[in-house]
Order: structure tokens, then sequence, then C-alpha cells
């Protein structure tokens, strides 16, 4: 009997689930390698990012602003962990038809990337180009794909997927309309990314939304459109920042994710670095917002971390960030490692975009243990 397998009414064979990304989380914490190589097209690659070099088949990338490396750095930081590895599989210029052919270069033995044990599958961008219409595009496609994912089960590594970076291509570019009617944003939005989201279903894949996220940055981050796709196709090292950002957030399930009014304080159950429970004030009677906070007085004067989060914000608009705190005159908070003082109770922050934020929370130089938390709204 298969054991490692599962068969659906349609008799398509699905194999077994590897692993996870919580699986690659927790690896991670253990500090092990864990690789998770990400391939793509030139969108993964990193074209339009500073210090761009082309990748090379079996050769390890070295694009210093593409989102791989900057996921890496974030991880590494994350996790406490210097040799974890994300690898960078983009190749300009390429398609799903053409990745089906360098499998074994890109992935095998002899490849810089061999060890690699979770592959998330790309493209769709320049698919579009090869077909002549609709019907042809998700046919080929998903053909494509479902072959990526099925060499990778043959060779015990984890595949998922990724739909697209987000474009600006609203219409055909003039040159462009005779020769290729499929040049669009939208043929990308509802053909290939629809295709992988019938297929992560089918197999049972874990699915980043990129194409949403990335979407939803165009749309609403207060960057201009300029500074994150100059080129219409590629996200320059802002985009790419924030790509990052969006796949910490699905590897990291400490991360809190924030669309609107939210409040962080010693009953959040993501919050990390924290103070012992025995410290905690839980008044019966609340008089703020905060049912939980710290009021301690400890036995040094050193400074202390109380508190840490790892929050993407997630909203159409700006959100403001607040701390409050007791009578301490000197608690202070970083944000991103940047020191922010507390002018008194409540203190007004920054306004927050979307993207990825480590809020941290010190003592000072005191014997006062004071906080009580932070509001985003």
């Amino acid at each position: 009997m298969d054991t490692n397998s599962r068969v659906q009414s349609n008799d398509v064979r699905i194999p077994q689930k590897i692993c996870t990304f919580n699986d690659a989380w927790t690896q991670w914490l253990q500090g092990s390698k864990f690789p998770i190589a990400f391939f793509g097209d030139s969108t993964v690659d990193g074209a339009n990012t500073t210090g761009w070099v082309a990748n090379t088949i079996g050769i390890d990338g070295t694009s210093p602003n593409a989102f791989s490396k900057k996921l890496e750095e974030l991880l590494r930081q994350a996790t406490n962990n210097e040799i974890l590895r994300i690898y960078n599989s983009g190749f300009t210029g390429t398609n799903a038809s053409w990745a089906i052919t360098v499998l074994e270069e890109q992935f095998g033995e002899s490849s810089a990337y061999h060890d690699a044990q979770m592959i998330g599958i790309g493209f769709g961008i320049n698919d579009r180009l090869l077909y002549p219409n609709e019907k042809a595009y998700r046919d080929g496609f998903k053909g494509c794909i479902e072959r990526m994912i099925n060499w990778c089960y043959s060779k015990n590594i984890q595949p998922f997927l990724l739909t697209t970076q987000a474009i600006l291509e609203p219409g055909v570019k003039t040159e462009y309309a005779e020769d290729y009617p499929m040049r669009t944003s939208e043929h990308i939005a509802s053909i290939a990314n629809e295709v992988k989201r019938e297929l992560a279903e089918t197999y049972g894949l874990q699915l980043v939304d990129m194409n949403a996220y990335t979407e939803t940055f165009l749309l609403y981050s207060s960057i201009s459109a300029q500074k994150i796709i100059s080129d219409h196709l590629h996200f320059g090292d802002i985009g790419h920042r924030y790509e990052a950002e969006v796949l910490f957030t699905c590897l990291s399930p400490r991360t809190i994710i924030v669309d609107g009014y939210t409040k962080i304080d010693y009953s959040s159950q993501k919050i990390k670095d924290s103070v012992p429970d025995d410290w905690l004030t839980i008044p019966e009677m609340p008089t703020d917002s905060f049912k939980v906070f710290v009021d301690y007085t400890k036995t040094d004067s050193m400074d202390r971390i109380i508190m840490s989060a790892w929050v993407f914000v997630n909203a159409k608009r700006k959100l403001t960030l607040k701390a409050y705190k007791g009578s301490s005159p000197d608690t202070y908070v970083k944000i991103n490692g940047n020191i922010q003082r507390l002018a008194g109770e409540e203190s007004i922050i920054d306004q927050l975009d979307l993207g990825l934020y480590k809020l941290e929370v010190f003592t000072g130089a005191s014997t006062k243990v004071d906080f009580k938390g932070f509001i985003l709204e």
C-alpha cells in the first residue's frame, strides 16, 4: 500500500506533505540551516534592485537587495540563527516552460542549492507571451507548474506556491499590441495566479498571495509608484524589502498582523522578551484600556528589555502608533532599532505605513519596570 500519497476523487495522486512553514521556523530556532529557495523570473531574481547580479544556474545568487537576501537577514535577526539560508533562484526573462527543463541543474547534487528543503514556485508573468489565447495560457502554465510540484516531491523537497508580484500593465503597450495581446496585469491575475490557487488547493500546498499584498502596496502605501516600480514591471529596493517583510510574516508565526485598531500588551499571545508573569499587575477594575500591565521594582538598575513584538501593518492607510506607561521617566521604546523616548503616560510614536516593524520596550537604567502597551489606530 502506498502511504506516501493520497488520491482525490478525480484520481489525481497527491503526494504526502513533507513539511510546512512552521517546520522551517522551528528548525531555524534550533540553529538549522534549513534552506528555502524561491524559483521564478526576474521579479524573483532582483532585476531593478541596487547591486543586482543576474543569477547563473547552479550558482549561489549574490544580489544584495533582492527579497530573498532581505528575507534571510530578517529571519536571521528574529531567530538568532546566522546559518539559515534563503536561496535566490530567480532567472530574468524566463518562464515555467523553461523552468521544468533546468530543475536538476538548479537543485540537483551538483548545484549550490542541492540541499533546499522547500521551493517556492513563482513564474507566470512571461508565460503569457508564449501562448495565442487565454485557454492555451492556462493549460500550458498549469501543466508546467504541476510538473514542478511533482518533481519536487520526487526529490523529497516540499513545494509551495507564490502568486506573482503586482505590475503596472493595465493595458498592452502600444508597440506590443499586435504581437502580445495578453501583455496585461489582468491576464496574469486572472489566469496564472488563479491556476496557482487551484493547484494549492488540489495539492494541499501553502500559498503566499504575493500579488494581493503587492497590489495593496502599490495602491495604499505612501510611497510613489515611481519609487516602487520605476519600469512598470520590476520592483526596486523598496518593493523587494516589502516582499521580504510579507514573506517573513508568512514564515514567522510570532508576527502580529494589524489592519486597523489594535492593542498590544501583556495579554497579547505573540509578544516576546517579556517580564516574569509574577511581575504583572492585573487590577480587578481597570482604569484605562489596559487590563494587564507591569508596574514593578526590580533589585538592579540595569537597562532591561521588557517586551518585543514583530508587527506587520496591512492597513489601507497609515496607523498611528502610541505607547503607554506609568510614571517612570526612564522607560523607552525602539522601533526597528531606532530609540524613541516616551514623553508621558501616553506618547505618540509614529505613523506606520504598510510593512513590518519590530517594537521593543526597555526599562532604561532604572529599578522601575513600567509599561502598559501599544495601541495602533
